[in-house]
């Protein structure tokens, strides 16, 4: 039976190990499987178990075993391909920007949906005898080109994940996969600490814009609204300072993306904003690949403070540290609202992540942790998009954070607090790598004792250390003890002036002369990554005063 070859991973989260254990069972029974998880709660980390499972299987047994893994951005391919190498799993790359790293003969291959089915290749798909197919972003499997892997691969296992099983046209996933597998939802991913709390603003339903928007009548082939019907909308000076003025009221000087409806629309939010002193650079489809690989690295690494894209960073987009999402790009698509909005809710630390729904899309589509039977979606219902439709602001209460207001703003376009979800932070240590020395523990969830925001510094001090977050460039760190042992590489004091004084270690110096009395040992986790250090200098801490 296919369930054997399943194993416990303890490198998993519980709700993934659950996962893979669900997805191997039904494989017993049936051959396509569709599996919905919500966005940042790991299903890369998901598959690439599954991919090991069957790899070790095929070494015990003696058998090859051949997997692909299908994906349609160049993005994803590279995140799979870290992954992979994270498991140290063999593997070739099938696509076109990867030709370096093609090799065929290996039994587990990373293939673009545009390359493995082009008419060209056609010899290559079939000289592949692939037993098990995974497809990332499966909400796209409807298409003529996901199609002929059907065709391709008839007796295959087949394994689709996605975050959003849905179709603007409400006819399902029955014509490819057999069976719809649900995780759980994401108030409960909350509520457990796996996503990071949020607040919701937006402008009310009944606001001039949300009018405008609901009267556009033109739509493209994909049903969406059409481009040059949205800029002639929505890409106004009016509504690109509203844009602006929204960020300097909730976010300012944090790290965010902002969705626009096109090139034209990106250029113009960003000139707008960049005469405003801030760091932006916009991404589209056309940005060449170089251009692009840099821009978001220097993201990533705080030299830019904002990314501005067309439907880009919508699926495949790792940021952990992003702290807001700005919606100025209104669509048709329950899949791009939900995609753009959990950019943002990938757990990092004790973030709150800020979304700033400057086109109203709540309206339409609710809020981000809001049910949806994707069961129904699954089955393929041509009504199915009326239970989005529904205006969801009239609700006394959406159950974490507050109730939800009402709209009585008569069609004033101000942002308003929608929603705030509030959640103890939780950080899990069972995943991050040691940097000095394999460092792993099981799952620990840290209990929050207290938070205090500071001029410079926001402090969260847990049972176990503290979070250290410098508000103005972004930068943080988790300083914290293991095994029960408080850290002694932060201290945080009372001096006699009533202020509070904290140590942070930045930097050694062992060519200091050891003394026992200015020994410090302890373990700083940055940026999911464990360090244990051991300084003497006593130059090597900085004193700050808040």
């Amino acid at each position: 039976m296919i369930s054997d070859i399943c194993k416990v991973d303890y490198s998993l989260r519980d709700y993934q190990q659950e996962a893979k254990e669900k997805i191997f069972g039904q494989w017993d029974s049936v051959d396509n499987v569709l599996y919905q998880m919500p966005t940042g709660t790991g299903k890369t980390r998901l598959f690439t178990s599954i991919i090991r499972d069957i790899s070790l299987a095929s070494l015990y047994e003696h058998s090859r075993k051949s997997i692909l893994i299908i994906a349609h951005r160049t993005e994803l391919i590279e995140q799979i391909d870290e992954s992979l190498n994270k498991y140290r799993i063999p593997h070739g790359i099938i696509a076109g920007a990867f030709k370096d790293k093609r090799d065929l003969l290996l039994p587990v291959q990373v293939a673009s949906i545009q390359t493995i089915t082009h008419p060209s290749n056609r010899q290559l798909a079939d000289a592949f005898h692939a037993d098990f197919i995974i497809i990332d972003e499966a909400h796209h499997a409807m298409a003529k080109s996901y199609t002929k892997l059907w065709n391709y691969y008839p007796e295959s296992k087949k394994l689709g994940v996605t975050a959003t099983p849905w179709r603007m046209d409400g006819r399902g996933f029955r014509g490819n996969f057999d069976m719809l597998i649900s995780s759980m939802p994401i108030k409960e991913f909350l509520e457990k600490g796996w996503l990071a709390p949020y607040k919701y603003y937006s402008v009310p339903i009944g606001s001039s814009i949300r009018n405008s928007i609901e009267s556009i009548n033109e739509f493209g082939i994909d049903g969406d609204y059409k481009t040059s019907a949205l800029e002639e909308v929505v890409d106004t000076g009016r509504i690109r300072a509203q844009l602006l003025d929204s960020y300097f009221e909730f976010v300012k000087g944090k790290k965010g993306i902002i969705y626009s409806i096109s090139r034209k629309h990106s250029k113009h939010i960003c000139s707008q904003f960049f005469d405003a002193g801030i760091k932006i650079a916009d991404i589209d489809s056309e940005t060449p690949a170089e251009l692009r690989k840099k821009l978001v690295r220097d993201f990533k690494n705080g030299d830019l403070d904002i990314i501005v894209n067309v439907d880009i960073f919508s699926e495949g987009f790792d940021c952990p540290n992003l702290e807001f999402v700005q919606l100025a790009r209104p669509t048709r698509s329950l899949v791009k609202y939900i995609q753009q909005v959990g950019r943002g809710l990938r757990k990092n630390g004790g973030k709150q992540c800020i979304i700033l729904d400057n086109v109203g899309m709540y309206g339409r589509f609710g809020l981000p942790d809001d049910d949806r039977p994707w069961k129904e979606y699954f089955e393929g219902n041509p009504f199915s998009l009326m239970h989005q439709s529904k205006n969801k602001t009239d609700r006394e209460n959406i159950g974490l954070g507050t109730p939800c207001e009402k709209d009585l703003s008569e069609g004033l376009d101000e942002m308003k607090l929608i929603q705030q979800v509030d959640v103890e932070v939780h950080l899990d240590v069972s995943t991050m790598n040691s940097e000095e020395e394999n460092v792993q523990e099981n799952n620990n969830d840290i209990e929050v004792r207290s938070s205090s925001v500071f001029n410079k510094y926001n402090i969260v001090e847990f049972n176990d250390g503290y979070f250290i977050e410098n508000i103005r460039n972004n930068e943080r760190q988790f300083l914290c003890g293991l095994s029960g042992r408080r850290s002694i590489s932060i201290k945080l004091m009372k001096s006699n002036n009533g202020q509070k004084e904290f140590s942070i270690i930045s930097s050694f110096n062992r060519e200091s002369k050891p003394s026992i009395n200015d020994r410090i040992i302890g373990y700083l986790y940055r940026e999911g990554k464990i360090t244990r250090f051991t300084t003497w200098n006593r130059e090597a801490i900085v004193d700050v005063k808040i």
